[in-house]
């Protein structure tokens, strides 16, 4: 089953990338040919399960790449957080911070770190927190962080990149598109994706590539316009170098869509698998049957009145099904409580419960699974 997603999401990238009606096979291939890519470097801000397997990716891929830690990596001498006010520059965008880059010691040895591939393969991560950067627009920058990381990392961020340079957001659940618009350049190239791909630490240094999955992607909504027919060179770009790091890339005209759908499995396997300390393939039985229907019938309602379209029924078949294809591993969700860690259920089952309040809708259940999870690290 999984081979087969993963060819139909291969042909979908291909005809975002140039097979689409129209053009004719030679010319989608002689105009995105690998090595043609555009994009000079990634850098990945966050050294967790998703971005180690990425920087793993690349040293796999001889992509060059700078991996860093989420924080801290700079020091933002400002005691309260504003949108800055751009002003049109002719050379850089000026910044209203005072930030000092910490460099890692010369002389100290890199954390070695490993990603352990799918065949069981092992990849070191060699570029960890890499010198000063400074992102032009054919560098990229992938924040691979939770939701609750994103405002300082992107304010620590802003003033190292060029207001060209794509940016990449790649998180669960829902609030990260709004905390970057307050942040960042209205023009700022910025795409949101999500990820099914799986990856765990079994130690501080060694991070397990899990699972295959794939990777939506598509360009922010008030970037987005009618009258463009075809991609932007830079989404292009973004596009062809993350497909090469860890394909298949599925690009989506609707990336709003296609994140309610991701957070459509997340509310009800996350929270559930975190609470019940079960791996992913329990959800799918009957002993959650009733919890799963009800936070499907949530989701459904909520999701419907803030303008998407989905159906309980197909929700819960999906989370079945998703259920099944990642049986043995566990839940991010799972892992943050384990290891007391801050989880992303404000952008999960609590983004929910804010929408239905300001719709005037009841949601018990997804309010309960919040607060029982927050409790559990208080």
């Amino acid at each position: 089953m999984k081979g087969q997603n993963a060819k139909q999401d291969a042909k979908e990238t291909e005809n975002l990338l140039g097979k689409g009606k129209g053009e004719s096979k030679p010319q989608a291939q002689s105009k995105f040919k690998a090595e043609q890519l555009e994009i000079n470097k990634i850098h990945i801000a966050g050294s967790g399960a998703i971005g180690s397997l990425l920087a793993g990716a690349a040293e796999k891929q001889g992509i060059p790449y700078g991996l860093y830690p989420r924080n801290p990596v700079f020091q933002v001498e400002k005691a309260s957080i504003e949108k800055p006010e751009f002003e049109p520059a002719k050379t850089e965008t000026p910044t209203p911070y005072s930030v000092e880059w910490i460099d890692r010691n010369d002389n100290e040895t890199p954390t070695p770190y490993f990603v352990e591939w799918t065949d069981g393969t092992e990849y070191p991560i060699t570029q960890i927190n890499s010198n000063k950067p400074h992102l032009s627009p054919s560098d990229m920058l992938v924040l691979p962080l939770k939701v609750h990381h994103l405002k300082t990392a992107l304010t620590q961020w802003l003033p190292f990149i060029d207001k060209r340079t794509p940016v990449v957001l790649l998180h669960n659940g829902m609030g990260g598109y709004e905390i970057a618009k307050s942040i960042l350049p209205a023009q700022q190239p910025l795409l949101l994706a999500t990820t099914s791909h799986g990856a765990m630490k079994r130690t501080a240094t060694q991070v397990i590539y899990t699972g295959v999955g794939t990777t939506q992607i598509g360009i922010a909504p008030h970037l987005v316009s009618h009258k463009q027919l075809t991609m932007p060179e830079w989404a292009k770009s973004v596009c062809h170098t993350l497909h090469a790091l860890l394909p298949p890339v599925s690009y989506q005209t609707d990336i709003m869509k296609a994140l309610w759908a991701k957070l459509a499995i997340n509310v009800v396997i996350n929270p559930l698998t975190a609470l019940n300390n079960v791996t992913n393939s329990h959800i799918a039985g009957e002993l959650f049957a009733k919890e799963r229907k009800t936070l499907c019938e949530e989701f459904a309602e909520v999701a419907n009145a803030c303008g998407q379209c989905f159906d309980a029924i197909d929700i819960e078949q999906q989370v079945i099904k998703v259920a099944g294809l990642t049986g043995s591993n566990y839940s991010s969700m799972h892992q943050d409580v384990k290891n007391q860690r801050q989880t992303e259920i404000e952008a999960i089952n609590g983004y929910i419960v804010n929408m239905a309040q300001k719709k005037g809708i009841e949601v018990p259940l997804n309010t309960l699974l919040t607060k029982q999870i927050t409790a559990r690290l208080t």
